[in-house]
């Protein structure tokens, strides 16, 4: 684990630490009376009655670091959401990806949609080099996986966790450009781009693609679409992915095209 990268969800909930860390070193510093063994010599007795009083606290320090470890758990600590600073040459790309159920079927003989995208993202993040990388997912909703970050390890293994179920299934694309688009909002980087990787029509949330569309390309986000379908399907709705790509000045691209 990168350590330099782990964040607390709540930090707040550390404020209990304090006292917990209190308690835990008064166990330790309280001196409690133990009984004598008879008819031994000093330093036996005195040996019987140490062992004695520190077996009487063991209870109490497993209690005491149970608790420690259930606070830090409160705080819901997690790696690879640190959002990184960038200077403003720099590029920040936020990748938006489908992860509907259909998204599990066949792309060719050799794996299905979503491991081609996974494919096409994780090649995409390793060659990051001064630019910054951010993760949606959605189905009826949109999800954060990833503010804006450069570091590949942390993105990589969330690009690798991407799957179904994560939400209630549909295909919100206009929530998932919406989100994407809140990720970009600050950036103060020379350009903004979002990735929208999806195998299928919208057909859930209240947000429209091409409302979602005008609101990127008023605030100066490109974005580049992705269709994802197998051979011979038809699923993908290419004209209003490529419709959405040129109104932002993005591109769409065919994943099935070399």
């Amino acid at each position: 684990m990168n350590w330099s990268a782990v964040e607390f969800a709540t930090p707040l909930v550390l404020l209990a630490v304090v006292p917990a860390v209190g308690i835990l070193a008064s166990l330790f510093l309280q001196e409690r009376p133990a009984a004598v063994v008879a008819d031994a010599g000093p330093l036996a007795a005195a040996s019987a009655a140490t062992l004695r009083t520190r077996l009487r606290r063991l209870p109490d320090v497993i209690r005491a670091f149970a608790i420690l470890l259930l606070i830090l758990a409160a705080a819901r600590p997690r790696e690879g959401l640190a959002v990184t600073s960038l200077p403003e040459e720099g590029i920040d790309i936020v990748a938006v990806v489908d992860v509907s159920s259909s998204m599990s079927q066949s792309a060719s003989a050799e794996e299905t949609r979503l491991q081609a995208a996974r494919r096409v993202l994780d090649d995409f993040a390793g060659t990051l080099e001064g630019d910054r990388l951010g993760l949606v997912a959605f189905q009826a909703r949109a999800l954060t996986l990833s503010p804006l970050t450069n570091d590949v390890d942390a993105i990589q293994r969330r690009i690798d966790g991407l799957g179904p179920g994560l939400i209630e299934d549909g295909t919100a694309i206009g929530l998932g450009i919406t989100e994407g688009v809140s990720l970009l909002e600050d950036s103060q980087a020379r350009s903004r781009v979002i990735v929208l990787l999806t195998d299928g029509e919208n057909n859930a949330g209240e947000i429209e693609p091409f409302a979602a569309a005008r609101v990127a390309q008023a605030l100066g986000v490109r974005v580049y679409t992705i269709g994802f379908a197998g051979p011979g399907s038809q699923d993908v709705d290419v004209p209003a992915l490529q419709e959405m790509a040129d109104l932002t000045d993005g591109a769409y691209f065919d994943a099935r095209t070399p």
